[in-house]
């Protein structure tokens, strides 16, 4: 398994707990399906990322991922202004975005 693989794995792992408890937090299901279907697109990444001719995807899936959780996260910190029990959550999906978005880099220089 090469370091690509193993970052974007760890990374999935954050993203289904931090995400979760986002959701705990928010009782949001648009922010529990973003958990599932990026924590599932970043597998499917590493998955990817270990197929020979198959690596160019590799980086494009996370970087995907890191645009929707930072959109969501952006949005709920806007939300956050009127309502500041909203700060906590918006951290933890502007973190996933963090994430996922060094995990492409990761997986695009290798």
């Amino acid at each position: 398994m090469s370091y690509a693989s193993i970052v974007l794995i760890i990374v999935s792992l954050c993203t289904l707990g931090l995400g979760f408890q986002a959701w705990r937090m928010t009782n949001s299901r648009s922010i529990f399906l973003n958990t599932l279907v990026g924590s599932g697109g970043l597998l499917f990444a590493a998955y990817l990322s270990v197929m020979p001719g198959k690596g160019d995807v590799a980086y494009v899936i996370p970087f995907m991922v890191a645009m929707l959780f930072a959109g969501g996260g952006l949005a709920v910190l806007w939300r956050s202004r009127k309502e500041s029990v909203l700060r906590l959550p918006s951290s933890l999906l502007l973190a996933v975005a963090a994430a996922s978005l060094y995990a492409s880099f990761a997986a695009y220089s290798s």
